[in-house]
C-alpha cells in the first residue's frame, strides 16, 4: 500500500500534535508513508478569499508534489474537500483536468480511509462522552457515517449530538476574518450548544475548526476539550 501524507498547513504551524498522532497511528497498523517536503497549502484560504489566480498556482504545485500513485491521505475534511471538489473548478486546458481529476481521485480523508481499512489491530480507549463536529466539509464530502463507524470501535467513548440547528461552527475559513461578529456569536452559540450536553467536548475531523472554537476564549468552552480524531484514535485509556 503506498500512501503519501498531505498534511495541512494549519496542522503543520498551529497543531502538529495532529500529524504526530497520524504517523503514530499509522505505525500501529504496521504502514509505510512517504511524506512529500515540498508540499505547502492547498490553497483553500486563497480560493474561499476569491484568489483563484493563487489559488490555481497551489493547485498546480500541489500536483508536481504529489506526482505518483497511491492515496493521499489527510486528516482535514475541508483540505480534502478542496482537492477532490474545487481543484477541478480550477484547472484549466483538457490536459491538466485529465491531470487534476486523477489526483482527485486518490486523496482521501482519515476517518473515510480508516472506515474502509475495516477494524484496527489494536484497542483505542477514551473514558467519557464527545460531540462529534459534524464540520461543514465532512457534510459535503458525505463522510460523516464512516467517522462515526471509526470512532464506534473506541472502547468507552460515548457519542453524543446536538441540535441540527447549530450546523456550523462560524470558522468558514475567512468568513471569520470578513465577518468576526457574527462567526463569533455563531461559534459561541455552538459551544453552549456542546456544554448542555454534558460532554466533555469535541472530537473533529477538521482541526481548523477546533482552532476557531478554542481561540473564542467563551465561557462554553473552558471545561471543553478540543480533540481531532486522529488524537482520539491513538488513546489507549
Amino acid at each position: 500500500m503506498s500512501l503519501q501524507l498531505f498534511i495541512p498547513c494549519f496542522v503543520d504551524q498551529c497543531a502538529p500534535q495532529v500529524a504526530g498522532a497520524v504517523v503514530e497511528l499509522l505505525a500501529r497498523w504496521g504502514l509505510a508513508w512517504e511524506y512529500p517536503e515540498e508540499q505547502t497549502c492547498c490553497g483553500q484560504f486563497a480560493w474561499t478569499a476569491g484568489d483563484a489566480a493563487t489559488a490555481r498556482r497551489l493547485l498546480r504545485h500541489f500536483l508536481r508534489v504529489f506526482a505518483g500513485a497511491g492515496t493521499i491521505l489527510c486528516p482535514s475534511a475541508s483540505c480534502a474537500y478542496m482537492v477532490r471538489h474545487v481543484y477541478p473548478q480550477l484547472a484549466e486546458g483538457p490536459e491538466e483536468q485529465r491531470a487534476v481529476e486523477a489526483l482527485a481521485a486518490r486523496v482521501m480523508e482519515l476517518g473515510q480511509w480508516l472506515a474502509g481499512l475495516g477494524p484496527p489491530p489494536f484497542t483505542s480507549r477514551f473514558t467519557g462522552s464527545l460531540v462529534l463536529h459534524q464540520s461543514c466539509k465532512a457534510r459535503q464530502l458525505g463522510i460523516l457515517p464512516q467517522i462515526r463507524e471509526v470512532l464506534s470501535r473506541v472502547a468507552g467513548l460515548e457519542l453524543l449530538t446536538i441540535s441540527p440547528y447549530y450546523t456550523c461552527c462560524g470558522f468558514g475559513g475567512t468568513f471569520s476574518l470578513q465577518q468576526p461578529e457574527i462567526s463569533r456569536e455563531i461559534g459561541a452559540a455552538y459551544l453552549a450548544a456542546v456544554a448542555a450536553t454534558g460532554a466533555a467536548g469535541l472530537v473533529s475531523p477538521d482541526y481548523s475548526c477546533l482552532l476557531h472554537l478554542q481561540g473564542l476564549g467563551v465561557p462554553a468552552a473552558r471545561d471543553l476539550k478540543f480533540y481531532h480524531l486522529a488524537e482520539i484514535l491513538v488513546m489507549t485509556g
